[in-house]
């Protein structure tokens, strides 16, 4: 694909997103054949963006998703300060496009980390971090289930990027253990999922530096205020129609999100 016809399919695909609706694909001449392909279209839907930006998105963060999805990596998205919502909220799941639920460990970011040559370290992203925040990553679909394109149309789709539910956010998060504690996930009350913080690269904030240094290699200055969610800890779980959907963290809380 030539950079033209990546710039079309992001307009293509954020056209959808403001109309929210699915398309069946992408056009001929405008579909990727490889991985390369997909993240530069997810790039020009930055580029293009207008939209004041709340927070990131980490997808397949892990080995294991990666190797699943024949992905050499993770990918991202941007997350509009119109998708963030809060605990408890409802949705009605006839205009969802395609939601999925993800129980997952947010950080947020308290001062501007800019583009530089030299790598962020785990210790200079501490430092930078001001909360953790529980919540629920819901991605969304721009593309029909038969896209025919199979992981790169996630990719390419900005990461599936949809809502973000803010559960409980904690400002004295270094004491908070993310690695041991099981989270788990139920729909209607039945566990769906289940999992730990060790999937996002062994550590949340390891995930976050990752991300940072992502941002910086791009030239994109990851801006104080924003947050970066960094995986899901119970799996990528589609909601099957009509349910509500919990997140239990244990002593953190729970997360809360209704399908009507």
């Amino acid at each position: 694909m030539t950079p033209e016809q990546c710039d079309q399919a992001a307009v293509f695909l954020m056209a959808a997103w403001a109309a929210r609706r699915r398309e069946p694909s992408l056009p001929d001449g405008l579909r990727p054949s490889n991985e390369a392909q997909a993240a530069a279209i997810n790039e020009a839907i930055h580029r293009r963006n207008t939209k004041p930006i709340a927070g990131w998105k980490i997808g397949a963060t892990g080995p294991g998703p990666q190797k699943a999805l024949g992905l050499t990596g993770p990918f991202t998205g941007f997350i509009p300060a119109e998708g963030i919502d809060r605990n408890d909220v409802v949705y009605r799941y006839a205009d969802m496009m395609r939601p999925v639920v993800e129980s997952e460990y947010a950080l947020r970011i308290g001062r501007d980390l800019p583009p530089r040559a030299e790598p962020y370290s785990r210790a200079e992203i501490e430092d930078a971090i001001t909360s953790l925040i529980i919540g629920f990553e819901i991605p969304e679909s721009r593309l029909g289930n038969d896209h025919g394109l199979g992981p790169l149309a996630t990719v390419a789709d900005h990461g599936g990027t949809g809502r973000f539910v803010i559960g409980r956010e904690f400002t004295d998060w270094r004491g908070i253990d993310c690695v041991n504690q099981p989270v788990v996930l139920t729909f209607d009350g039945k566990e769906v999922g289940r999992g730990t913080g060790a999937a996002m690269m062994g550590h949340p904030v390891e995930a976050v530096t990752w991300f940072a240094n992502h941002l910086s290699r791009r030239g994109i200055t990851l801006a104080a205020g924003c947050f970066v969610t960094t995986g899901s800890c119970t799996g990528v779980i589609p909601a099957p129609g009509p349910c509500q959907a919990v997140a239990d963290f244990g002593p953190l809380g729970t997360v809360t999100a209704t399908f009507g």
